[in-house]
């Protein structure tokens, strides 16, 4: 039987006191999709677990300057809020192929973050985007803003200081023009976790046909997800033709560094990553000139 005191914090102070009280003993709890599989699989028995639902302010979407996401923020809410804007379809996609809708009910937007699985669906789309993390803590340093795009550092770890909380994911504005996609493979559909997953983000020119900028980021091909930032340098600044994609994703294929296990070889993946990062540069290279969010 695995034993732990339960904690239900208040507010962010009492939360942060509690971590900091209890250092390396002290589990979050948000929904609890993973860290209640990995205490019944034997890979983390914290002595402490401390619930985030009762602490105000870290769950909605709002827009201001920007798009702001909670931290404690249900994939479903998400899903529902974020689509109607079409700069962020590729969250849209990733929520909607993200386990069932049990799962997608409970589990939030900062804990698949925070668990910074190798196959975490919520990070390439949000990778694309340029998403920012506040993050609170103790005094003195008290609040400070760090870009995902290195936050995770490897499977299982992140760049959370100790007694932080990851409380919101800031989106910027994204330019006219831009359009986004995810795409992901899998054994059954919206149910089981990524063999591969690929993110793309295109900014086009007032021609609709060049790349003023690009993002491409992977899933579950490395040791966390990443953006593949050769194949955005060779898109950046050219016409979008068929060639420059299919060459685009060759170089996303070859950043990648897939594993073999049960669901897949490696070699299988790195086949996926070149078919899903075309697909995905292309779609969102569609929405950027339809800027049709339903597409």
């Amino acid at each position: 039987m695995i034993r732990f005191e339960y904690h239900q914090p208040h507010s962010l102070d009492e939360t942060i006191a509690l971590l900091t009280q209890y250092g390396n003993e002290a589990a979050l709890l948000a929904g609890g999709t993973a860290l209640l599989i990995d205490m019944r699989h034997g890979e983390r028995s914290p002595g402490h677990v401390i619930s985030l639902w009762e602490v105000p302010g870290l769950a909605g979407f709002r827009v201001n300057r920007g798009f702001h996401v909670g931290a404690l923020t249900t994939i479903s809410d998400l899903a529902g809020t974020a689509a109607g804007h079409p700069p962020l379809r590729a969250l849209v996609d990733s929520a909607w192929l993200f386990g069932g809708w049990q799962v997608r009910n409970m589990c939030t937007v900062g804990g698949n973050i925070c668990k910074a699985s190798p196959g975490a669906d919520m990070v390439p789309p949000l990778l694309c985007l340029d998403a920012e993390l506040r993050l609170a803590a103790p005094d003195p340093f008290r609040e400070r803003t760090a870009p995902l795009d290195g936050f995770l550092t490897g499977p299982d770890q992140t760049a959370l200081r100790p007694a932080e909380v990851l409380t919101e994911i800031a989106i910027p504005p994204p330019p006219p023009r831009t359009g986004t996609a995810f795409l992901k493979a899998m054994r059954r559909h919206a149910m089981d976790c990524s063999i591969a997953a690929a993110a793309a983000r295109v900014t086009l020119a007032e021609d609709g046909q060049t790349c003023v900028e690009a993002r491409v980021a992977l899933g579950a091909v490395a040791p966390n997800p990443f953006r593949a930032k050769q194949a955005e340098a060779l898109l950046a600044g050219k016409k979008l033709e068929p060639n420059l994609v299919r060459e685009a994703a060759h170089r996303a294929r070859d950043e990648s560094r897939p594993i073999s296990d049960v669901r897949a070889s490696a070699d299988y993946r790195r086949m996926l990553v070149e078919t899903l990062a075309e697909r995905a540069i292309l779609k969102a290279a569609e929405r950027a000139t339809r800027g049709d969010e339903r597409r």
